[in-house]
C-alpha cells in the first residue's frame, strides 16, 4: 500500500513539475524582440532616439549594446532594464546623434537614410542582426535659418504634447508633413492655433487634466499661411489609445518631425521641427501576447 501511495506522489510531482516546464516553455520568446520604431531624426547632434526591445530574463545570452553600421556618429547607452515583468525584461538603446567630423554616414541622392536593422551585441561577443522597425535619418531637414523661436512646449503621459514658437520675420507656412501622416490617419489628431485662422472652425484637445488646447485641424488648414513678425501660433497633437489592436501594434513606437515648410519675403526657404512621440506601455498580458505571436511565427 506504501509503495502504491509513493507511486502515486511521485507521478503527481513528475505531473506538477512537467505542466510548469511546459508552460516555462511557452512563456519565453525565440529571441529578443524590438519593438516597431517610426523614427525620423536629422543628422545633426543633439538629435537623439531609444529603440525598445523584449529579452527572456533567464536567457543564456543577453543584448548588452547594438551596432548601427550606417550611423557611425552615433553613440549608444544601453539601459538593459526599463520595465521587468514576470518573464521577460523591456530594454532601451538610447542613441545619439555626435559630431563627428570624419565619421558620417552614407545618404541617398534623393531622400533619406532609411535604416530597418540594427546588429545586437551580446554578451558572449556574439552578433545578430535583428528587426526594429524603421529610422528614417534626414541630411537636409533643416534647410536655411528658421525665423521662428520656441516658446514654451510640453508632453503627457497620454500620449499628447504641444510647441509654441514665435515668428521673428515675415514668413509663410507652406505645409506641416511628415513621412507618417498618411499612415496614422484618425489616430494621430494634429491642431494648429494661429491668428490667421481663428475664424475656422476649431477643434479641442484635452492636454493633461486641466488644459485644453484649441486649434484647426491640420488637414483643413488652407495653407499656404501668412505670419507676420511678432505673430505665435501653437501646434497640438494627440494620439489616441489602440482599443481592439493586436498586442504587437500597441508596442509601436512613434518619434517623428511635423515639418513646417516656410518660406520668407526675401523668398529664401527654410524649415522646423515640431517633436512628435509616442511611447507604448505595456501590460504582462499584452506582453504574454507578443510572446505567443512571436512563437508562432507570426
Amino acid at each position: 500500500m506504501k509503495r502504491i501511495v509513493f507511486i502515486v506522489v511521485l507521478a503527481l510531482i513528475a505531473g506538477s513539475w512537467g505542466g510548469n516546464l511546459w508552460v516555462y516553455y511557452n512563456s519565453q520568446l525565440p529571441e529578443p524582440v524590438f519593438f516597431k520604431h517610426y523614427i525620423e531624426v536629422e543628422n545633426s547632434p543633439g538629435y537623439s532616439f531609444d529603440l525598445n526591445y523584449l529579452e527572456n530574463k533567464s536567457a543564456k545570452v543577453k543584448i548588452q549594446s547594438i551596432r548601427i553600421p550606417e550611423l557611425p556618429n552615433a553613440t549608444v547607452t544601453p539601459i538593459l532594464v526599463q520595465n521587468s515583468y514576470v518573464h521577460q525584461n523591456q530594454g532601451t538603446m538610447r542613441t545619439q546623434i555626435m559630431d563627428y567630423d570624419l565619421l558620417q554616414p552614407t545618404f541617398p541622392e534623393d531622400g533619406p537614410l532609411v535604416i530597418h536593422r540594427v546588429e545586437a551585441v551580446f554578451d558572449d561577443n556574439s552578433t545578430k542582426e535583428l528587426e526594429i522597425g524603421e529610422i528614417r535619418v534626414y541630411n537636409d531637414l533643416l534647410k536655411g535659418d528658421s525665423p521662428i523661436q520656441s516658446t514654451s512646449g510640453g508632453s503627457s503621459s497620454e500620449n499628447a504634447g504641444y510647441t509654441r514658437v514665435k515668428f521673428t520675420k515675415d514668413t509663410v507656412i507652406t505645409e506641416i508633413s511628415s513621412a507618417y501622416l498618411p499612415g496614422l490617419g484618425d489616430r494621430l489628431t494634429v491642431i494648429l492655433e494661429a491668428p490667421s485662422i481663428k475664424h475656422l472652425e476649431q477643434s479641442e484637445i484635452q492636454f493633461g487634466s486641466e488644459t485644453t488646447h484649441s486649434g484647426v485641424p491640420l488637414s483643413q488648414i488652407p495653407f499656404p499661411l501668412k505670419f507676420k513678425k511678432g505673430d505665435t501660433a501653437s501646434v497640438t497633437y494627440k494620439f489616441d489609445p489602440l482599443q481592439n489592436a493586436d498586442a504587437m501594434a500597441k508596442s509601436e513606437v512613434y518619434r517623428f518631425l511635423l515639418r513646417m515648410e516656410l518660406q520668407l519675403d526675401n523668398g529664401k526657404k527654410a524649415a522646423y521641427p515640431i517633436f512628435v512621440q509616442s511611447d507604448p506601455y505595456l501590460s504582462q498580458r499584452e506582453v504574454a501576447a507578443i510572446v505567443k505571436s512571436r512563437r508562432s511565427g507570426s
